[in-house]
């Protein structure tokens, strides 16, 4: 008769808890309380400047940075994120000013969301844009544009408060005295 324990950093009994690699290839972590994953700054990450360990898809550590769990996917480490909604700057409110149609004022912005790690929409859809209490239609009544592309002759122009900032552009002008409102984060 032979005896099998299973491999696991478990040094004191066959049948004790420990990190554990089984036979279908998994890593269990045999716990009732708690796994303690590595953490450091961001300069400590696996793939930064000085670090003989590289990056890989699938790793994870804390950033004592910026208390954050973050994992390397697709080529950069990112936050991950929690299923509530996002408390740090949570839903926020932006107004940009009111219309004047005579000056055919089509552009309002900079867009502003608070968020210091996703500070512009990915899209359109994930903000809502308000003319006084009217919702408008991403795409039809408004599109997201960045600075570059937004029509310099304006009358709000010149459009740079950042070279790289986001702005609001309505297919018509907005009727004088509405005021623009915008709701982001509703996305994160």
């Amino acid at each position: 008769m032979r005896l099998l324990k299973a491999q696991n950093t478990n040094l004191r009994s066959i049948y004790g808890k420990g990190v554990k690699y089984d036979i279908d290839d998994q890593i269990v972590v045999d716990s009732n309380r708690a796994m303690r994953v590595p953490k450091g700054a961001e300069e400590f990450r696996p793939g930064e400047a000085g670090i003989i360990t590289g990056a890989n898809d699938g790793q994870l550590r804390y950033n004592t940075d910026i208390e954050q769990l973050e994992t390397y996917q697709n080529g950069a480490w990112r936050n991950i994120r929690f299923k509530e909604p996002n408390q740090d700057p949570g839903i926020v409110w932006q107004n940009l000013g009111v219309g004047n149609a005579a000056a055919d004022e089509t552009v309002f912005g900079e867009l502003n969301s608070g968020d210091t790690n996703f500070p512009v929409p990915a899209a359109a859809e994930n903000i809502i844009v308000l003319v006084e209490n009217v919702v408008q239609i991403p795409g039809e009544n408004y599109s997201i544009k960045q600075t570059a592309g937004v029509n310099a002759s304006g009358p709000n122009a010149p459009y740079t408060s950042t070279d790289t900032g986001w702005w609001i552009e309505f297919t018509e002008p907005v009727p004088t005295g509405k005021p623009v409102n915008v709701i982001h984060n509703l996305d994160k």
